[in-house]
């Protein structure tokens, strides 16, 4: 009788799990074609392998090819088998349908015999190769049980959807050491100005490494996509491709469904990588729910039981691993957020650090073998910094930030100028000399005066009090490393221009399957930094009629006179204005903004992290920007961000709003 009623219990737990997850993350009919596409890749094909496909109908798959070649010889195959479809729907598309060949013919029987010309010529334009994932997949089903356990309670705490758990297979495979082509790292594979918001990440410690750090960041990432969209689907395709696209793609087709959206948005950036992102992860859902079914028997690694410590001083890597008794090697596989500076020596690991020790490892309790370290083992301070190795993504400007310089400082102390570029791999020398005591100097003791005011006059928003992240003055480098170039803002004219790369000396360990390198560079703000097609835009905060005047390297009173605003009138956060784009254009205008603002951010998220956020009702008499200011004491920009629907001037007693909460970084 006892067994039949745990029998009954675990069959309504299953049924009522199935409901939640249909609810939560639906189906549609529609999509199940792709669906199934990426069940074969994640199942059927390995990465020795893929499939030549249809971009749009990813029922139609022309070929499976095999690419066990070298790289060059594989490209050579791959391009060699789609120009053979190019050519067989280009012959089809011009009426050819006697004779056939047998590849013709099962070709046009894909597509049907009432298939159009119009569009066998479009399919010609979008054939499309993608390489196969089973063996990648495999892999990721036995890693992820070293941290699925920890996964699945971080979602049940916080009353998210466990299913999300399953997200890493499309991201990374549970490969805690990925890191992607575009600056992507670890398991839910943050950018790092994404990565800032929820998690530490500088030149000692990238908690996007640490599979249980970027959990939880990726957790509170998820929960503010839904927040803003109110739709699952959505916010998981948000991860991927930004919340204030999908914010749009709502407004503009007035639809929160996935299948329209997926279907019918034609956004600027909202590629092949986008339109499969959530397709992908249904696939994926499936796969780890049912891995027998595809993959036979196999055995998950173990979750392991750490003791953890934090760190009372400064210490050297090798004097923790002298004194525990376990290689570096082994303490770096269990605490991955500490980066090589640490491992080799060069840089002590930080106080305050929480060390992870597998327990079967230690022979005695960690704080006791810890705490027999000699005390002129102990450091006070960190090591000085001398030297910066760039990486992909970085930028002169963050590098700056980072260790507490202007940029004119990094310049200088490198023999620099506005001509050089930054490239991966690069040794920076840091302005700064090392005494024999260990102290570090800065060779510009200048003062730390506040940025000159944009060009002609600048008008605050609103004439209201606001908290802004000091913005960096204008005659300074804003080098980023990209795939294969840098691209430089130069202070003389504003105007970016491309240097390409001879090389970069950078370890990409596992590129991204779904990846779509126009996404936008902020992807978890859901402001609108668009221009629409009567070439107006929305005012966001920190932004000034002087900034758009710059970027579209006009005078202000230009702005003013087809906007009849008086002299004086500031710029209405949240309102729309008309721009003239006669000396630029109108992309060129969104990537300067979303520059500053980008560069807005990251300055900020230098300083301070999101731990969690509150619920706040408005009162009678408040006002959002005094309560930002005094109450909150977060920036207009931030509050608004977890906010885009709500009117800050004209804001009701009883409307509820959400806060963010603040830490301050180190």
């Amino acid at each position: 009788m006892k067994y039949c009623y745990q029998i009954l219990v675990i069959i309504v737990f299953q049924f009522c799990f199935s409901i939640a997850s249909a609810e939560n993350f639906p189906k549609p009919v529609i999509l199940q074609d792709d669906v199934n596409f990426w069940l074969r890749v994640y199942t059927e094909a390995d990465t020795r392998s893929g499939y030549i496909h249809d971009a749009r109908n990813l029922s139609i798959v022309y070929d499976k090819i095999d690419i066990k070649g070298s790289p060059r010889a594989n490209k050579k195959h791959i391009k060699k088998t789609k120009a053979k479809y190019v050519l067989i729907l280009k012959s089809l598309a011009a009426e050819k349908r006697k004779n056939l060949s047998n590849d013709e013919q099962r070709v046009l029987s894909m597509w049907g015999d009432s298939v159009s010309k119009q569009r066998l010529l479009a399919a010609a334009g979008d054939i499309r190769f993608q390489r196969g994932q089973s063996d990648r997949f495999l892999r990721g089903l036995v890693r992820s049980g070293e941290w699925r356990p920890y996964i699945n309670e971080t979602f049940t705490q916080l009353n998210m959807p466990i299913e999300l758990s399953v997200l890493p297979h499309v991201e990374s495979s549970f490969n805690p050491e990925a890191y992607s082509h575009v600056g992507a790292a670890g398991i839910w594979q943050f950018i790092r100005s994404t990565g800032k918001r929820y998690m530490q990440i500088d030149h000692l410690i990238d908690e996007r490494m640490d599979p249980f750090a970027s959990t939880v960041a990726a957790a509170k990432l998820l929960r503010h996509n839904y927040q803003l969209t109110q739709s699952w689907p959505l916010a998981l395709t948000a991860y991927n491709h930004g919340v204030a696209s999908m914010r749009r793609a709502i407004n503009k087709l007035g639809t929160r469904d996935i299948a329209t959206i997926v279907r019918k948005y034609k956004g600027r950036a909202f590629g092949f990588a986008s339109r499969n992102f959530y397709v992908a992860f249904l696939a994926a859902l499936e796969v780890d729910t049912n891995p027998e079914k595809y993959f036979g028997s196999f055995s998950k690694n173990k979750p392991i039981e750490y003791e953890k410590i934090s760190l009372d001083s400064y210490y050297f890597a090798k004097d923790i691993a002298k004194y525990l008794n376990i290689s570096k090697s082994r303490l770096k596989q269990h605490n991955r957020a500490l980066l090589q500076t640490v491992w080799s020596d060069t840089k002590r690991i930080p106080k305050g650090f929480v060390l992870k020790i597998p327990k079967p490892l230690l022979t005695k309790p960690a704080s006791q073998l810890i705490a027999a370290i000699p005390r002129e083992l102990r450091y006070k301070e960190q090591t000085p910094d001398e030297f910066h190795f760039v990486k992909r993504g970085d930028t002169v400007s963050e590098i700056a930030d980072t260790y507490g310089f202007k940029v004119k400082d990094i310049l200088v102390a490198n023999n620099m100028s506005s001509a050089h570029y930054i490239r991966a791999g690069q040794k920076l020398r840091l302005p700064v000399k090392v005494t024999k005591a260990g102290k570090q100097l800065a060779l510009n003791e200048q003062d730390k005066t506040a940025p000159q005011k944009a060009k002609d006059e600048v008008v605050m928003l609103a004439k209201a009090p606001t908290t802004q992240a000091v913005v960096s003055d204008k005659q300074e480098i804003a080098a980023t490393v990209t795939n294969d170039e840098i691209k430089i803002e130069k202070p003389d004219d504003s105007r970016i221009e491309n240097v390409q790369v001879e090389e970069l000396d950078v370890s990409v360990v596992a590129e991204p399957e779904l990846v779509d390198m126009d996404a936008p560079a902020l992807l978890t703000d859901p402001a609108d930094y668009t221009v629409d097609q009567r070439n107006t835009i929305e005012v966001q905060a920190s932004e000034t009629l002087g900034h758009y005047a710059e970027w579209l390297d006009l005078r202000a009173s230009r702005l003013r006179q087809i906007n009849n605003m008086k002299f004086g009138k500031p710029v209405v956060l949240g309102k729309r204005i008309k721009l003239d784009f006669s000396e630029i254009s109108p992309v060129e205008f969104e990537k300067r903004r979303i520059a500053y603002q980008k560069r807005l951010q990251e300055t900020f998220f230098a300083q301070y992290r999101i731990d969690s956020t509150h619920q706040y009702i408005i009162k009678r008499g408040e006002s959002l920007w005094v309560l930002a200011l005094r109450e909150f004491k977060v920036p207009i920009w931030l509050l608004r961000q977890h906010n885009p629907d709500v009117d800050f001037h004209s804001i009701k007693p009883g409307v509820k709003i959400t806060v963010p909460n603040l830490i301050e970084v180190g």
